[in-house]
């Protein structure tokens, strides 16, 4: 995909973009034209900021990463924007395996979601403070292959093993979890932790 469809997929504007890339927006402008190949530098700014993991909004609820992830739901239900959640509450939606620590969801518009959280007391998280709802810049993708479950809105199983397997950390055991139980989360040349898929896969066959 080119970068000014990345850009457009994401709902970032050219000059947002171009800011965050510290290029100018004549500059941006010219390479999404094709009129400018961008060096190597900034093709590594480019796609730092078209990161979806990229300047996340970390907030804090305070009930717990379900509590927040309900919160959303709600004002999902009150004003008809899309969300879909990711990492751990999607993880043990599908699997029931490891208790949430934070609600991760993909998002259009994160301002306005954040305005409407702050109705039912959602804040910003402070320097240093664990959030427990992290709003990510959601591309059209991941919009529109979400899909209900319990109420809620998830991604994809692939895009969730995708996700839980880049974070790493506690994150390596949902994905392997999410992996070995749903067929549909498997996707080819996915690179997942050895000793977390192991584990996993003796638990599970553990308990058949």
């Amino acid at each position: 995909m080119e970068w000014r469809d990345r850009r457009v997929s994401m709902g970032i504007s050219q000059a947002a973009l171009a800011r965050a890339a510290r290029i100018s927006r004549t500059a941006l402008s010219l390479i999404e034209n094709g009129h400018m190949r961008p060096s190597v530098r900034t093709s590594r700014a480019l796609e730092r900021a078209l990161d979806p993991f990229s300047d996340p909004v970390r907030l804090v609820h305070g009930g717990g990463a379900l509590a927040a992830a309900e919160a959303l739901r709600d004002v999902a239900r009150e004003t008809g924007r899309a969300y879909a959640l990711t990492l751990d509450v999607a993880a043990w939606l599908l699997t029931r395996y490891q208790t949430p620590a934070t609600a991760w969801a993909y998002v259009r518009a994160r301002e306005a979601w954040t305005a409407r959280l702050r109705r039912r007391s959602v804040r910003k998280a402070a320097s240093g403070e664990r959030a427990d709802l992290v709003l990510l810049r959601a591309p059209d993708d991941v919009l529109a292959d979400a899909r209900p479950h319990e109420g809620f809105m998830l991604v994809h199983p692939r895009r969730l093993v995708q996700d839980s397997a880049r974070l790493g950390g506690r994150h390596a055991l949902d994905a392997a979890r999410v992996y070995v139980e749903l067929r549909e989360a498997r996707s080819p040349g996915l690179r997942l932790d050895p000793d977390a898929l192991l584990k996993v896969y003796e638990e599970v066959v553990a308990s058949t």
